[in-house]
């Protein structure tokens, strides 16, 4: 039923008692990580592991016409090592799961999974609601034998920290926002394929970074300033207007590198949003937009380069 990993990578059993919780875990953003050290304190010594599931439930039972995450499925997993789980089950989340009673979940993890504590979310019931037996859970953990604690949400300006308010932040293209939700600058990865050449012409070479099979949110279209792989850097992620070019694509121009990075694998961290994509009269006008995006992005370069605080 679950898939269970260490930090090391698969293993076939638990061989200690564990503290669990359940979710989808999406980003891994700060309220996941208050949760998880809450999830380390109320075990009082038995390791941390969580359960996440492989789908997003809404989308398994039709209530969703597409999956977009925030992470990547092997950036998901090291993730919630980095927050502190010992453990990682990945259940993979079927309508068969989905149908799958509170207490049925509860029995299958402290067979499975060894559980002696389970820490609720605060939204985090689950089970099936046409099977629903959550109110039964304290009377299971009494005959079964392990404890039950519930969490409080984790709020910021006094909203509680969300994956969904972070793809809202991302979708009007305010990557600091969702940085600041996240305690990590939101990133893009993929490789570098050749483009089209016209930065290269306008004096703005760029990596055509190709983001096919990222199950990654994309931000809003538009100039960001971003660093790729460390190094300072203006991307432009959406169509190009001015050269009549309507499919979306991710170009990133290096400020201060004049390399061959063609067929590496790059991760792409957004900074700050520059301005939305536009059409431009000539490649003349658009080459003195360049210059100006670039001094920005330089500017926004050294506060880039700092990292953020995962509280």
């Amino acid at each position: 039923m679950f898939e269970l990993y260490t930090q090391q990578g698969p293993v076939e059993a638990v061989g200690e008692p564990t503290a669990v919780t359940v979710g989808v875990f999406d980003g891994v953003h700060l309220g996941h990580r208050a949760l998880l050290r809450q999830l380390a304190a109320d075990g009082n010594g038995m390791a941390p592991l969580a359960v996440t599931l492989t789908s997003h439930p809404s989308f398994v039972l039709g209530r969703r016409s597409e999956e977009h995450w925030l992470d990547e499925e092997d950036e998901h997993r090291q993730l919630l090592f980095e927050a502190g789980c010992k453990y990682v089950a990945a259940l993979p989340f079927t309508r068969e799961v989905a149908s799958l009673s509170a207490c049925a979940m509860a029995k299958a993890m402290v067979r499975q999974l060894g559980m002696r504590h389970l820490l609720l979310g605060y939204d985090g019931r689950f089970g099936s609601r046409a099977n629903d037996d959550f109110a039964s859970l304290p009377g299971l953990a009494a005959r079964e034998g392990f404890s039950v604690s519930d969490s409080e949400p984790f709020l910021m300006e006094g909203r509680p920290v969300s994956s969904s308010r972070i793809r809202e932040a991302l979708q009007r293209g305010d990557v600091e926002a969702a940085a600041g939700l996240l305690g990590r600058r939101y990133s893009l990865g993929g490789k570098v394929a050749h483009g089209r050449g016209v930065g290269r012409t306008l004096g703005f070479p760029t990596a055509n970074v190709d983001l096919a099979g990222t199950r990654k949110t994309l931000p809003a279209d538009g100039v960001y300033a971003v660093r790729l792989d460390g190094m300072a850097a203006m991307a432009n992620l959406g169509s190009a207007p001015t050269f009549g070019v309507d499919g979306r694509q991710f170009e990133v121009h290096l400020l201060d590198f004049g390399g061959d990075i063609y067929g590496e694998h790059v991760e792409v961290e957004f900074c700050r949003f520059i301005r939305p994509t536009r059409q431009f009269a000539s490649a003349d006008e658009l080459k003195e937009q360049l210059q100006l995006d670039a001094e920005l992005a330089r500017q926004c370069a050294d506060t880039c380069g700092n990292r953020i605080s995962m509280k």
